[in-house]
């Protein structure tokens, strides 16, 4: 972009809002109308709209001659190029892209409450933060701060997100969570059909053929152990809501699970919690933690021990806030637990988040 000297990524945003934004509005008469600082931002506040600017300049990528210039006001003619800003095209898209996914994965995970839910989410959430506000102990569980969904996923992503034709996909990115954004890798830059993504959003199982080598999607049948062991969720979701108790019925039985639990009467069913819990918390555990059946099933039923019927009915029952969840989804992640962990792990992991809820600690 033509010019030289100052900040780079400053005078690439000055460009991009001054002659950029100029040359886009011939071609999108909603640009025209505003002023050029506001239809930057509006630009890289609206997936559409930025989808349409990137199709107006591969399109018409002529009319932009002016201001695709290298340091000695040469013709850059390819995206890789040096500009006279220092960057070539290439960079500059993958700025734009980067900006746009970010705002837009802000906007999906920080909701703005309404005055009339406003009260019962800070109950709730005042709630979580007494739950969360014990002295911590000296484990990986306190090591960092929690950081927003938001940019955790963007940080999971940001490495790959480069190519104007990602533009209409970052919708579908901002409902990945970002431990699958973390697994695909570069694999993300294979996802170009936006029907294929959200089946790997979906389905723990589709993300995992990414990964098989032509040898292994030869012998799909083949009883081999599967990449990834989480609870596949078609399994354990109940059509109407809540879970399938019945798909549960053999790990209740291992003994190791029963350990992790205190003695209970004979007439108390261990299924019981598993009855009270709600569809979202579930997927999020599966999603969040690729927890296998038995994690899923001690992480419940321990929560449910340990805080009691009422405070697990606020935290993973029907009604739960996915926002709380999602806060000890990120709790997990930071204490190491995976789907390599222990059932012991994962039941202390419980009892320490919840240490000040459980009237026996």
């Amino acid at each position: 972009m033509a010019g030289g000297g100052g900040n780079a990524i400053r005078q690439v945003n000055d460009t991009l809002q001054d002659s950029v934004i100029g040359i886009l509005s011939q071609f999108l008469p909603e640009l025209k109308k505003l002023p050029a600082d506001r239809a930057y931002q509006r630009t890289l506040d609206d997936i559409g709209l930025l989808e349409r600017c990137f199709k107006v300049f591969r399109a018409q990528r002529d009319k932009f001659a002016p201001v695709l210039l290298d340091r000695s006001q040469h013709p850059v003619t390819d995206d890789n190029t040096p500009m006279a800003c220092g960057r070539s095209l290439e960079q500059v898209v993958a700025m734009i892209v980067r900006t746009a996914a970010k705002r837009h994965f802000r906007r999906r995970h920080m909701p703005v409450h309404t005055p009339k839910a406003e009260n019962a989410h800070r109950r709730l959430h005042q709630r979580l933060g007494q739950l969360f506000k014990a002295p911590p102990p000296a484990t990986a569980l306190h090591a960092t701060p929690l950081r927003g969904r938001a940019e955790e996923l963007y940080d999971a992503l940001k490495a790959n997100l480069l190519h104007d034709w990602q533009v209409p996909l970052v919708p579908t990115y901002a409902e990945m969570s970002p431990n699958l954004a973390r697994s695909l890798g570069d694999k993300l830059l294979e996802l170009k059909d936006v029907d294929h993504l959200r089946r790997v959003v979906a389905d723990p199982e589709e993300a995992a053929k990414l990964f098989e080598t032509p040898e292994q999607q030869q012998t799909a049948i083949d009883p081999a152990p599967r990449r990834d062991d989480r609870a596949r969720l078609s399994d354990v979701l109940a059509t109407g809501g809540g879970l399938k108790v019945e798909a549960f019925a053999k790990v209740l039985q291992l003994a190791q699970l029963r350990a992790q639990l205190r003695p209970r009467p004979a007439e108390a069913p261990l299924s019981q919690p598993l009855r009270e819990t709600g569809t979202m918390p579930a997927k999020l555990l599966v999603a969040e933690l690729g927890l296998r059946l038995d994690q899923l099933a001690t992480v419940l039923l321990v929560a449910h021990e340990t805080i009691g019927v009422e405070s697990y009915g606020k935290f993973f029952g029907p009604h739960a806030d996915a926002a709380v969840v999602m806060r000890m989804t990120q709790r997990a992640r930071q204490s190491g637990l995976t789907q390599a962990s222990s059932l012991s792990d994962c039941a202390e992991f419980v009892r320490q988040l919840f240490k000040r809820a459980d009237p026996k600690s």
